[in-house]
């Protein structure tokens, strides 16, 4: 029996809530707009009441004010029911309840003789304070000190001269505070405590969006690290090979070179191999750009050459000399200068040198391209920065592409165009990397291993403009109103947390008051975000048609 009729009045508060509620209106404003209309439902029997009692015991104008009272509002329910229009029955109510009890006091006689009941009238005050504005309330507590005033003017020309019995007066008066007193209590408290709710809702979804925003922040430094230990791997393992290969090469060159300073060869002969050799020193000279077949006959024609003249070892010499570019003309004009049992170690001694210069340049270059990787994960991260902190996007993108560069495959071409009047931006450096990463990498992914992906930047008067373009297939209009919304992805199941672009924007938008927005269409999807140059201006966005 409890059960039903728990189950009944619930079904009846849903109804009132769906009865007063407008679209967009929150748990907490249903719930605000059902306790007034069920205020003023409880107030009509009271009313009644209350007359009941004023005209029993003789004071029949008197007893009209508050019967007056619970017909209007039983009037304004049925507005409401017919309208729907609640903000029109929040002020009927008010006016009510700032009249009638004002009424009532001057028919009673003053404070003493109406038993204070004007406090009643602070009710339409409380009622503004909760759910109209500020300005609003503040209007209907000038008019409550009005009518306060009002009635002690009045007072002194009024007699207590009604019939109550002093008791009932007594009464009345402990009846009129404590039930005004009792139900600003129990809506402020109510209010109070649906406030503390909302607020521990709010902390628990903070708390949420932050630990959600980490393990997207882990997600991406997983991928990262990883797509860093790979790129690292390639240059790592190439000084590796080079060093261990450089061993022999060296043995090999101090070989040579021992013999050349043992046979007989004249200054102009050496100045000859010094000549051939010195682009190599020098890093000039470059394999010959052929195809494998054209290689293959030319290393055939000088490994040919090569036993004509004597040397030992052809298929190892050949090889380097055609990545010098020398070529059987090329060797005769040596031959001429240099001959003999020298010509052959003279040769065997050119081979040596380029490889082992071409080992320490591969030595070197590996070397270079681990310190810029270094480098680029340093700028990336901002190790050992203050979270704010003077910013060069240029930089930070490009240390986001190097970081990215083992996704760029090479049917991926990257365009940069940036602007040349881009100033430092006060900003929080790594989190704008996250952005570069989280836009980069959708677009890498978009193109599936081939197309374009231009970054454009410029400036626009004092906010920094970055697009993030790719030619991609483009995103469907029916489903673009959802991309920054949390976990929403269109990636296949494992392979996106959804909480990429919705992070992206959080941190473009709460964190550095600027603006992410999104326009795609077939073969042209493009992410624009704007940025504050100085924080002053981040709570500002520019104003666009």
């Amino acid at each position: 029996m409890n059960t039903e009729t728990g189950k009944k009045r619930g079904n009846l508060i849903a109804w009132i809530e769906r009865l007063v509620s407008d679209a967009g209106d929150g748990e907490e404003a249903r719930h605000r707009k059902a306790q007034v209309v069920i205020a003023a439902i409880l107030v009509m029997p009271a009313g009644l009441l209350w007359g009941i009692l004023y005209f029993v015991f003789g004071e029949r104008k008197a007893a009209a004010i508050p019967w007056s009272y619970s017909v209007f509002t039983f009037l304004d329910l049925l507005l409401l029911l017919r309208l729907r229009r609640y903000t029109v029955f929040r002020r009927a109510q008010q006016l009510l309840l700032l009249a009638l009890p004002f009424s009532l006091q001057i028919a009673l006689g003053g404070f003493v003789g109406s038993s204070l009941v004007i406090l009643w009238a602070f009710l339409a005050v409380l009622m503004a304070l909760l759910f109209g504005s500020g300005r609003e309330a503040v209007g209907w507590f000038a008019a409550f000190a009005v009518a306060i005033l009002a009635a002690a003017w009045l007072e002194p020309a009024l007699a207590v001269g009604n019939r109550l019995p002093h008791g009932l007066v007594l009464l009345f008066f402990i009846l009129n505070v404590v039930a005004v007193s009792s139900v600003a209590f129990v809506v402020l408290y109510s209010f109070v405590t649906d406030r503390r709710k909302l607020r521990q809702l709010e902390i628990a979804y903070v708390n949420q969006e932050m630990m959600l925003h980490q393990s997207e922040k882990l997600a991406t430094l997983g991928t990262l690290a990883a797509g860093v230990a790979h790129e690292l791997n390639n240059p790592a393992a190439a000084a590796r090979r080079a060093s261990e290969q450089l061993r022999s090469a060296m043995a090999r060159l101090e070989d040579a070179h021992i013999r050349l300073t043992e046979v007989d060869i004249t200054r102009q002969g050496r100045d000859a191999l010094r000549a051939m050799e010195q682009p190599s020193r020098e890093g000039t000279t470059t394999a010959a750009k052929l195809d494998p077949l054209a290689r293959s006959d030319a290393e055939a024609a000088v490994e040919d050459w090569l036993e004509q003249h004597g040397v030992a070892d052809v298929w190892e010499v050949a090889p380097a000399l055609v990545d010098q570019g020398l070529d059987p003309p090329a060797l005769s004009a040596l031959a001429r200068v240099v001959h003999g049992e020298a010509l052959a170690v003279g040769v065997t001694w050119l081979a040596s040198a380029f490889r082992a210069h071409a080992l320490l340049r591969e030595i070197g270059d590996s070397s270079t391209r681990v310190s810029e990787i270094v480098t680029a994960l340093k700028g990336y991260t901002h190790l050992g920065q203050a979270p704010v902190q003077s910013v060069d996007l240029h930089e930070g993108i490009d240390n986001t592409l190097v970081i990215l560069r083992h996704r760029l495959a090479d049917g991926i071409a990257v365009h940069r165009e940036y602007g040349v009047d881009m100033p430092k931006l006060q900003a929080y450096g790594g989190e704008l990397n996250q952005v570069w990463t989280n836009l980069l990498g959708n677009a890498v992914d978009a193109l599936d291993g081939k197309g374009e992906i231009t970054i454009r930047t410029r400036r626009d008067g004092d906010w920094a403009v970055i697009e993030i373009e790719d030619n991609g297939p483009g995103i469907p209009a029916d489903i673009a109103p959802r991309i920054f919304d949390p976990f929403f992805t269109t990636k296949a199941p494992g392979k996106g947390t959804g909480l990429g672009l919705s992070i992206s924007h959080s941190i473009v938008k709460q964190k550095h008051g600027g603006e992410l927005r999104m326009e795609s269409r077939p073969g042209c999807t493009r992410f624009t975000v704007r940025l504050p140059i100085t924080r002053e201006n981040a709570a500002l966005p520019p104003d666009r048609p």
